[in-house]
């Protein structure tokens, strides 16, 4: 029995779809940041972006404690954004994602290569204030990895386990990820919990520099930094697994996608909530030979903690 359930079974943590995105020419990796920004944000904005817009756009850099003040007074149920930068400690921050200022504002900071970007869109609740967002996007820069972006879609698991919420929360995820699968120069994927802070979880519970997710990430042609509900594997890496064929005889993936570069989006279980026990280990077993290795170590019992059922120890 996972030793968190007790503990955290009233608690929602935030999830994360990780996309790593490869190109032998960085230079094309901020237009692939700026688009999955801008075109991605609209795949995943369910509403209609042309009304309810936010109010008219503002650029601060005094960081997120003056946000949410700067966005209280609107009328309930009309639309919130932001656009936020992240590069080497500052902030920056733009209110209003629609607006048309947004697109060369954003591209002159992505094309510093930011630590970091968000955008951020959700409603006003009936007291005027910004609640949690609806949409939320990110992307990642590494130095250490010049040839890479990281994509991320951003979801929270109440929405994706609530019975009114999870048929709409899987349907845009997965819509998203496959738009951008078949877009991008996709590599490596994973789906796992936020506070894992970027790495898979396997990744989490492993010991030294195994577990370290700048380290892992050029290997994605001969090893995977882990496995997950949701997951991307390269065509080099299919290829030594045996091809498509063999994954799909395994029972362990409910869907597989072929994506233009010949890497797979595999899909374990209809939903994210039956990914839990042998649908884990069966995935697990897949792919054991191709993954990362190193020492596991047990969980922490800390309260708050993300569950630790998308991991198989032992």
């Amino acid at each position: 029995m996972d030793a968190f359930v007790s503990i955290n079974s009233s608690l929602s943590h935030g999830l994360v779809a990780e996309l790593t995105v490869y190109s032998e020419e960085p230079s094309g990796l901020a237009s692939t940041a700026l688009d999955w920004l801008t075109n991605g944000v609209a795949q995943a904005a369910m509403h209609d972006e042309s009304k309810n817009r936010a109010p008219s756009p503002a650029v601060s850099d005094a960081g997120y404690s003056h946000v949410r003040q700067c966005l209280k007074g609107s009328t309930p149920g009309s639309t919130w954004g932001l656009v936020s930068v992240s590069p080497q400690g500052s902030l920056d921050v733009l209110y209003n994602p629609y607006s048309p200022e947004v697109v060369p504002w954003l591209r002159s900071r992505i094309e510093d290569s930011p630590e970091s970007a968000a955008v951020e869109i959700g409603e006003f609740s009936a007291a005027g204030e910004a609640g949690n967002p609806v949409v939320r996007l990110s992307v990642s820069f590494d130095e250490e990895l010049p040839n890479y972006v990281k994509l991320y879609y951003h979801v929270d698991e109440a929405l994706l386990t609530g019975p009114a919420t999870a048929r709409d929360e899987h349907m845009r995820l997965r819509a998203v990820v496959s738009w951008a699968c078949m877009r991008y120069n996709v590599v490596f994927g994973h789906f796992s919990y936020e506070r894992s802070g970027g790495a898979t979880e396997l990744e989490r519970y492993l010991r030294g520099p195994a577990r370290v997710p700048s380290r892992n990430t050029p290997q994605w042609r001969e090893r995977l930094r882990g496995y997950s509900w949701l997951m991307v594997v390269s065509r080099d890496i299919v290829e030594s697994l045996g091809g498509s064929d063999s994954l799909q005889s395994s029972g362990a993936f409910d869907s597989i996608l072929t994506l233009p570069n010949g890497s797979l989006l595999l899909q374990a279980t209809s939903s994210f909530e039956q990914y839990r026990g042998e649908a884990v280990r069966a995935v697990h077993d897949a792919v054991r030979e191709v993954l990362v290795e190193g020492e596991l170590r047990g969980p922490s019992p800390a309260p708050g903690q993300p569950p630790t059922h998308m991991v198989v120890f032992g």
